[in-house]
This record gives structure tokens, C-alpha cells and sequence, in this order.
């Protein structure tokens, strides 16, 4: 169909986008000793990990219905926006751990490179143009499961800017700025994973609709000749 279509070319675009980040924060991150953006770079691969998942789901959620699944394939939309959750909540609780460490070993971070900034400043816009891109698909498409990738693209932004702020910081001789900042982020990462996986499990479920919603429906029905 075509939305399945649409789907997948913004989500081939999304995996395009991040490939193309990691490489070039892998390769700047060792060169200019920015171990944070090597650490973005990992991220960002995992990234590709959970787009191949949307795409997957793209593509096999368009499927028309069948024998053993009379109401259509769109549920496996919303089992791949819960494992995207699972995966907003893990990067979360990653950068929570990695914040107290680095807190607790501030005086063995190396000397940075300016070129480091330069990197990351750019993968800030990338990663927000991403998102910007991916969420008004998500919307012309009624696509529940590119929105859960848009909003990671957004946390992706949002690290992108602690990295960013903390090598920012770091060359300007407060090293401290870069721990606290990936505290406060990976908290709000969690956070974004929890209501995104709250919302998938209710679909799941198949919670009611509130009552003003039931009843705004009864009546449309019974005023229809």
C-alpha cells in the first residue's frame, strides 16, 4: 500500500541519516580524543538497530488481512513501538550510569580537540532535522510507529546537545557541565520510553475509549439515516 511505502522511504532515510552520523562521529571522535562522541557514535548505531525494526514493521504491517489475522497486520506496528520503548528506557538508564561515572572520574578525561565541537554541533542539526522529517511522515501517514522513531530521533538531538554542551564545557575548563547535563537527559529519554511503551501496551490490550469519546460516537450513529 502506499502508506506501508512511506513508511519504509522515511525510515530508509532515518537509516541513511544515522549511518552516515556514526561513521563521522566514530572517525572525529578518536581522532580528536572525544570518547563522548565515540560513545554517540555507538548510540547512533543502535539507532540503525531499531530502524530496520520499523521498517520491518512497515512492511509487514500493511499486509492485508487474512484467514488467521482477519483484522489486518497493523498490530505488529505497535509490538515494534514497544520495543522501541524498551529501547528509549535502556538508552536512558545508560546515560543516568554513564553520567555518575564520569562524575566520579572527571580528572582522567583527555585533552579534546576543537574539532570535536564542530562534529557534534552538526549531528545536533542532523539528528532534529531527523526528527522534524520522521514525525511529519508519522502524521500524513497515521503512522504510530514512525512517531516512536521521530521522538528517538529527538532523544538522539537531545544527547547530541549534551555532548555537544559537554565538549563545549570541556574546552572552555568546566568538565562538570557534560555529566550533569547526560543526567537530566537520560532521565527525560526514560521517561519518553515509558509513556511511548504505556501507550503501545494499551493498543495491545485493547483499552476502551473514554466515555465522552463512546458517547460522541453513539450519537454521530444514531443521527446517521
Amino acid at each position: 500500500s502506499a502508506r506501508s511505502r512511506g513508511i519504509q522511504r522515511t525510515t530508509f532515510v532515518a537509516i541513511f541519516t544515522n549511518g552516515t552520523l556514526a561513521i563521522g562521529q566514530l572517525v572525529v571522535g578518536l581522532l580528536a580524543n572525544a570518547f563522548s562522541l565515540v560513545a554517540d557514535a555507538v548510540h547512533t548505531l543502535s539507532d540503525l538497530f531499531t530502524d530496520v525494526l520499523v521498517l520491518l514493521a512497515g512492511r509487514h504491517g500493511g499486509d492485508p488481512a487474512d484467514r488467521d489475522h482477519p483484522y489486518g497486520h497493523e498490530r505488529i506496528e505497535t509490538v515494534a513501538t514497544l520495543l522501541l520503548s524498551a529501547v528509549l528506557v535502556a538508552v536512558g538508564l545508560m546515560f543516568l550510569w554513564s553520567s555518575g561515572v564520569r562524575l566520579q572520574n572527571m580528572e582522567a578525561l583527555p585533552p579534546l580537540h576543537h574539532a570535536a565541537i564542530y562534529m557534534a554541533i552538526a549531528t545536533l542539526f542532523a539528528k532534529e532535522a531527523l526528527f522534524r522529517y520522521t514525525l511529519a511522515a508519522s502524521k500524513r501517514l497515521n503512522a504510530p510507529v514512525l512517531e516512536a522513531n521521530a521522538w528517538h530521533a529527538r532523544s538522539d538531538a537531545a544527547s547530541s546537545l549534551v555532548v555537544a554542551a559537554g565538549i563545549g564545557g570541556s574546552l572552555a575548563g568546566y568538565p562538570f557541565l557534560e555529566p550533569l547535563a547526560a543526567a537530566v537527559v537520560g532521565f527525560l529519554i526514560a521517561h519518553m520510553g515509558v509513556r511511548l511503551g504505556w501507550k503501545a501496551v494499551r493498543e495491545l490490550i485493547d483499552t476502551g475509549l473514554p466515555e465522552d469519546e463512546v458517547a460522541r460516537l453513539r450519537s454521530t450513529i444514531r443521527g446517521t439515516p
